[in-house]
């Protein structure tokens, strides 16, 4: 069913979201709709510090129980944008899409809290509005948000719990140039890593998950090493038995608005939820999830070899250059660029590498320094400006 959900995304794709910052009216529209639902029901169930209304939204009247969030860090946005379009799914009447809906509806009873740090969402941070990171929270639950969500989870007993996050963009996988597109983990509940009931039915799933993934994306999925976290979600909800998967949204090339994957968590999440009501990922090992490379920092957006750092070209050294993300207003994120390495970087791939050897230039280049534009010349002709990259940028 993956490949289905994969190609047919289109079809329920929520349209009026094409950035991962939106308008927090957008939000409350998008509420609005799905409270009218006849599949869907929306329950306001908290609020956030500074008293942004929390929702859970639910679907299915089936014995598995199942619970996902997203956005716990509120610059995550990837997996909100992909549970809308599955409540497009949900609430679709392509006829493709009613059998599939049924067999959710019968078999599951799933609890999403989409957008649950509202208040860092809307300030495009990490942290909640006290400044906490929720995902290192979870054994005092300091912040209302994860008191919240340690409750609801309780409450529920799910046989599942998927846990979505986006990582850095930049993580490769294993030592290799390939960016890391997704990545997943069946999380430890213990200091030993034991394989528990609760670790193995993740373990099968994300077994599945992985062999699907990659064959639309060969090469591009890993996992995140298990060591034991105790301040953890993931590592907590899967030490009470909650079949915790955790999935992050990495980097995509140039596209900054990961709109390529989030139809991959669409499609993940979908097959996965599929998959636990027809009871097909029992028939899975974990080998395969096994064998993944785990995440590693080996990549830059741009590396130049050999190029000058002074006027007169004779000092040169390889430079490394990232993108840096700051938000603006209610919905803008603006780029620039930083010089993130300089020196030997022959161990690092890059998105985009060039040799620099040739090339001379009359501006001053430091470690740390923001930039938005730079230019190298040859022979008094530019062979490199770095606003053709900036313009990369989806």
């Amino acid at each position: 069913m993956y490949h289905f959900f994969f190609d047919n995304y289109s079809q329920y794709k929520e349209t009026r979201i094409q950035k991962r910052r939106f308008d927090e009216s957008l939000w409350q529209e998008l509420i609005q709709e799905w409270t009218k639902s006849p599949y869907l029901q929306v329950t306001k169930i908290g609020e956030t510090f500074e008293k942004r209304a929390i929702h859970e939204v639910k679907f299915g009247q089936g014995p598995i129980q199942i619970i996902a969030w997203s956005q716990m860090h509120g610059d995550e946005a990837t997996a909100t944008m992909a549970l809308c379009d599955i409540f497009n799914f949900i609430n679709s009447n392509d006829s493709r899409f009613i059998e599939i809906r049924e067999i959710l509806h019968q078999n599951l009873s799933i609890s999403f809290i989409p957008y649950l740090n509202a208040d860092g969402a809307s300030q495009w941070t990490r942290e909640t509005a006290l400044g906490i990171d929720m995902n290192r929270d979870a054994q005092h639950c300091y912040s209302p948000e994860a008191r919240l969500l340690s409750d609801w989870a309780d409450r529920i007993q799910p046989t599942f719990a998927f846990n979505l996050h986006d990582q850095n963009r930049l993580y490769s996988v294993g030592n290799s140039a390939n960016q890391t597109h997704i990545a997943f983990l069946a999380t430890a509940g213990d200091e030993a890593g034991t394989w528990t009931d609760s670790r193995l039915r993740a373990g099968k799933l994300a077994n599945r998950l992985t062999r699907l993934t990659q064959e639309k994306i060969p090469n591009k999925v890993a996992k995140w090493t298990d060591e034991f976290n105790p301040r953890a979600f993931g590592d907590n909800f899967q030490k009470r038995g909650y079949g915790l998967l955790l999935l992050e949204s990495g980097g995509a090339g140039w596209d900054l608005e990961k709109q390529s994957l989030r139809q991959l968590n669409a499609a993940i999440l979908l097959d996965a939820f599929y998959s636990i009501a027809t009871g097909t990922y029992q028939q899975e090992d974990i080998e395969t999830y096994e064998a993944l490379a785990t995440n590693e920092r080996q990549i830059f957006d741009i590396k130049l070899t050999q190029a000058p750092l002074d006027s007169t070209g004779k000092i040169r050294a390889d430079i490394g250059l990232n993108l840096k993300e700051t938000a603006s207003g209610q919905t803008q994120i603006n780029y620039t660029w930083t010089v993130e390495e300089i020196g030997d970087l022959s161990n690092m791939h890059a998105l985009e590498t060039q040799d620099a050897s040739q090339w001379i230039f009359d501006q001053p280049i430091q470690l740390g320094q923001e930039i938005s534009d730079l230019i190298f010349t040859k022979a008094g002709e530019t062979s490199f400006d770095l606003r053709t990259f900036t313009a990369k940028i989806k």
